[in-house]
């Protein structure tokens, strides 16, 4: 890969990657080091990349695959406490952690789509691209992990 086209991705992909990763619950540091190892793959194994998606998908891909690695692993610190919060936004952390919480409780699948799609934003189709799976599988499991987590949010209540 030339220098000049993995600058280009970077810029371009880079703060998307890194602003997943922070939202999966890394540390701004640890974030960065996961966006790191996700351009090294790029570059290591740039041959293997077929062009049936677009690069950004691939990517996305590989930090998902890496964050599921780092969970695996068990070297992602879930004592970590949030930053002393406001009074006025301690109820949104609150509901935050509550939501992490409940997601945590979840399948795999059902916390990858629903992560990608209502933290991340992504359209059904792309999802499938990116988690390599048919469509109507994406959408049932986000239909299934949001009824989930749902009862969870609500058993809490």
């Amino acid at each position: 890969m030339e220098r000049e086209n993995l600058q280009d991705l970077v810029t371009t992909c880079g703060p998307r990657l890194l602003g997943a990763a922070q939202r999966l619950g890394h540390p701004p540091q640890e974030a960065e080091d996961l966006v790191q190892e996700v351009f090294l793959a790029l570059v290591r194994s740039v041959d293997r990349f077929e062009g049936r998606s677009q690069i950004f998908t691939w990517l996305y891909r590989v930090l998902l695959n890496r964050h599921a690695d780092l969970v695996r692993r068990k070297t992602l610190d879930r004592s970590r406490k949030p930053p002393p919060a406001t009074e006025d936004s301690a109820p949104d952390v609150e509901r935050g952690d509550r939501v992490r919480a409940a997601m945590d409780r979840l399948r795999a699948e059902e916390q990858r789509v629903l992560f990608l799609r209502f933290f991340e934003g992504l359209p059904y189709d792309e999802i499938a691209r990116i988690v390599e799976a048919p469509l109507g599988t994406v959408h049932a499991q986000a239909f299934h992990g949001l009824r989930r987590l749902r009862a969870l949010l609500e058993d809490e209540s």
